[in-house]
């Protein structure tokens, strides 16, 4: 029984890192980002509950609303957990260089 849930779990958490990578994708199509995902899923020791972090590093400013767009189609989603989207471009060097050593590549 625990293994049925344990997998229920995992594919439900496969679902919503899915679904999120396909908005991101939508919204960001045409523009020159990288996106990658970090934390816990990225890990692998995410629990049913955990946020899903997401950096994105564009090439070039974005246009001033997009990602408010993008974080309010996140939410308005099925998706039951938090997203961070943080954009790596605004943050301290340091964290950036942090988040790149553990994050997996979503697309670029």
């Amino acid at each position: 029984m625990s293994i049925s849930h344990s997998q229920s779990t995992a594919e439900t958490s496969s679902a919503n890192l899915a679904l999120a990578r396909q908005i991101i994708f939508d919204k960001f199509k045409g523009y020159s980002v990288q996106v990658y995902l970090f934390g816990s899923h990225a890990r692998g020791n995410a629990r049913p509950t955990s946020d899903i972090d997401v950096g994105i590093l564009p090439a070039e400013p974005l246009p001033i609303g997009l990602l408010a767009e993008v974080r309010d189609a996140l939410f308005e989603s099925t998706i039951p957990v938090n997203i961070d989207l943080v954009n790596l471009s605004q943050t301290d060097e340091s964290f950036k260089q942090h988040i790149l050593q553990e994050a997996i590549v979503w697309f670029d």
